[in-house]
């Protein structure tokens, strides 16, 4: 509601006056051209930034009167820059200590990021260590294993909210487009918010939103 971000030291608003409601269970899309405001708008939204004014409501309470723990536990989110942990493959996706996670949860996850058969070729199965940093004996991921990790990851924390900000960019476009729907068919029943360049990856969403210069420039279906 109004919202306003500036970044510190800026002499110019990011995002502008910009309202919006998005509604449980909705698929969103966010479009616009780099430096339209898509990535700050997200980091608001899932309590990372605040707003410079204005106010950003989750399910009607004010964010500012929220904890971060609280705001946190409602979000998965898959940014651009994935990171991994120099931990096991299972820890990357639960992020909790080795015999603290949920193995049926887990091994679903896995599974339907479609990453468990590469998992049980390893050596350490899924326990084997990802990277090099702390194990000579560790695996390095390729892009596309890459992305289902964060698919694994977000699907393991199962927040009621999911939001992807352009996690396949490194991707083609057929490939950018598979992922999307894979994306789609394992959060059916939450609300996702798509971030993406390019306007056909959206198509299945409920609605799309064309950011320009932090503002709400357009909005409509894919069609």
């Amino acid at each position: 509601e109004k919202v306003c971000f500036r970044y510190e030291g800026s002499k110019e608003d990011t995002i502008h006056d910009l309202d919006l409601t998005i509604r449980a269970g909705e698929r969103l899309a966010l479009v616009g051209c780099n430096g339209a405001g898509k990535t700050t708008l997200i980091k608001m939204l899932c309590g990372l930034y605040a707003p410079t004014s204005g106010h950003i409501y989750l399910d009607g309470q004010d964010m500012q009167t929220l904890s971060r723990k609280e705001i946190f536990w409602e979000f998965a989110v898959v940014f651009q820059d994935c990171t991994t942990f120099s931990f096991s493959l299972g820890e990357n996706v639960s992020c909790v200590e080795k015999g603290r996670e949920e193995d049926e949860k887990l091994q679903k996850s896995l599974a339907d990021a479609g990453l468990l058969e590469r998992a049980g070729k390893l050596p350490g199965g899924i326990w084997t260590s990802v990277n090099k940093d702390l194990d000579e004996e560790g695996v390095s991921l390729s892009g596309g294993e890459m992305q289902k990790l964060m698919l694994a990851r977000a699907l393991y924390k199962n927040a009621p909210i999911v939001i992807l900000d352009e996690p396949t960019a490194a991707l083609d476009p057929i490939a950018e487009s598979e992922m999307y729907e894979k994306y789609d068919e394992m959060i059916q029943g939450k609300t996702a918010i798509f971030i993406s360049h390019r306007l056909s990856s959206t198509r299945f969403c409920n609605r799309i939103l064309y950011l320009e210069d932090g503002r709400i420039f357009l909005e409509g279906s894919h069609e």
